[in-house]
């Protein structure tokens, strides 16, 4: 059980989403990796990181992401609250003899030592929790990476009008979902502003794209 409550749990959404998605069959969408194309951050990221970097790919789902970072030779760590993305992540990699591991994640605490990576990926995973949970864990994330790492994180747009789904609004903003095939998840609009203001204690803004909630926001940070 999470700290936010079991109503609140959007791990069981996910959990649920990764093993319908893995028994029905994986959508093209979900086997490009970030680093095809999608965004120039990506690239930057990929460039400023060290040949052979450790790299936390945080809330990794089915490890597109993270079979992508290790194909270039990375060491690749994977967490995530869904068990079944993590396992299918493992055998992928096993397949090529990729360098990825996993990392224990309750939802809350990573299984890492302190500055334990040279690089962190969240991508579209932050935006799905609380405003409270999210600050929590944009703290552990500084926790793991030693000084000098590199983060790049991505928020969705505001994905609230979903016709097959009922929410209800929290007092911090979150949308939380309690019917149709969204039932269970959690998705907090973010300003540009609280984007940036997640990581203004520990980290230095290097790249920002996107203009508003209308489209996807993402970010290139580097740890002070």
């Amino acid at each position: 059980m999470t700290r936010t409550g079991p109503e609140l749990d959007s791990g069981a959404f996910w959990k649920r989403i990764i093993a319908s998605t893995l028994e029905e069959g994986i959508p093209e969408k979900w086997q490009e990796s970030t680093f095809e194309g999608r965004s120039p951050l990506a690239a930057s990221f990929l460039e400023q990181l060290p040949a052979g970097a450790r790299v936390l790919d945080f809330g990794s789902g089915i490890g597109r992401n993270a079979l992508a970072l290790a194909r270039r030779g990375h060491s690749v760590t994977v967490c995530d609250v869904a068990d079944e993305g993590v396992q299918f992540s493992l055998e992928k990699a096993r397949e090529e003899e990729l360098a990825v591991a996993a990392a224990e994640f309750d939802g809350w605490t990573v299984e890492l030592p302190d500055a334990a990576v040279d690089g962190i990926l969240a991508w579209s995973c932050l935006d799905h929790v609380t405003l409270e949970w999210a600050t929590e864990l944009a703290a552990e994330l500084s926790r793991v990476a030693r000084s000098g790492a590199l983060l790049l994180v991505s928020f969705d747009e505001d994905k609230s009008d979903d016709p097959d789904s009922d929410c209800e609004l929290l007092d911090d903003g979150t949308h939380h979902y309690t019917s149709g095939r969204r039932a269970g998840m959690l998705f907090r609009p973010y300003s540009n502003d609280e984007i940036k203001g997640l990581f203004a204690e520990e980290w230095e803004l290097l790249e920002f794209e996107g203009d508003d909630v209308s489209v996807p926001r993402r970010g290139l940070f580097r740890r002070t």
